[in-house]
């Protein structure tokens, strides 16, 4: 760790105690992630909606090769709550700085397919949709658009809580400290120098992406935000008990119906 870096660490403004067992990014597990597939999970419902894709353009003449998920490589990504509260990984931000390590993302496999194919595959009733069809036939209605909404929402919400605003005065004076003076995180990544539609990472900006997480942990911010966050959804998942028991048995069945398909 360069010697600023641990500089800060060690002599950062005094930051409350972060809660139990928050001391890195794979700590960062939510409430909602008990009712969200697994990477291995999406790779198993991604690779039975394939299969009957596959089936379902073949009986209209037509032979499609979607590549098979990989569940190392839908982890890579999707960065996860890793990116939830910005930069966190200490890792991921000294190789890729404020870029995603995942990379660009591949052309889709449709690209090649005839406009009356891409028809038959995209259009109203098309494969795409019977398969999602037949994988969910069945199962208890979950609205997972909702959910979505919801893990917005305490992130925003989570955002405003005193500690969370406290915290981030610590990061601002830690950040200005390292000769890096943003008025927020997102200042910090919204910064013009890096363009990260563009694969090049300077070393200015790992430089300061490093910085940005070192601060973020020892100004206390990502515990805090974390714990705030996670007190939402606690509540949420609280208040509506049976809209989560159907997230949980509407992917439960799900999982059970591609798990037979791919046998």
């Amino acid at each position: 760790m360069p010697l600023l870096l641990a500089a800060l660490l060690l002599t950062g403004c005094a930051t409350p105690e972060p809660p139990p067992g928050v001391t890195s990014v794979a700590d960062l597990v939510l409430p909602f992630d008990a009712y969200k597939p697994t990477p291995g999970q999406r790779a198993v419902l991604a690779n039975a909606h394939n299969l009957l894709v596959v089936r379902c353009m073949r009986r209209h003449g037509v032979t499609v090769n979607p590549p098979a998920e990989d569940e190392e490589a839908i982890a890579a990504a999707d960065p996860g709550n890793t990116r939830r509260y910005g930069v966190a990984d200490p890792r991921q931000a000294a190789e890729h700085g404020y870029h995603l390590a995942g990379g660009s993302p591949a052309k889709p496999w449709t690209a090649k397919l005839t406009k009356a194919a891409r028809r038959q595959l995209n259009g109203r009733q098309g494969c795409l949709d019977r398969a999602d069809a037949q994988l969910s036939r069945d199962t208890p209605k979950a609205d997972w658009s909702w959910l979505a909404l919801q893990d917005s929402l305490t992130l925003e919400q989570a955002a405003r809580e005193p500690a969370v605003s406290q915290a981030v005065d610590r990061w601002k004076a830690c950040m200005e400290r390292a000769g890096h003076p943003y008025p927020s995180p997102e200042a910090a990544i919204a910064d013009r120098r890096w363009n990260l539609d563009k694969p090049e990472v300077s070393d200015e900006e790992k430089q300061t992406a490093s910085a940005d997480v070192a601060c973020k942990w020892s100004s206390g911010l990502v515990a805090a935000w974390y714990a705030a966050d996670a007190d939402l959804q606690r509540a949420v998942v609280r208040d509506n008990d049976r809209r989560f028991a159907a997230f949980r048995d509407n992917l439960g069945r799900r999982l059970d119906r591609a798990t037979a398909l791919l046998k």
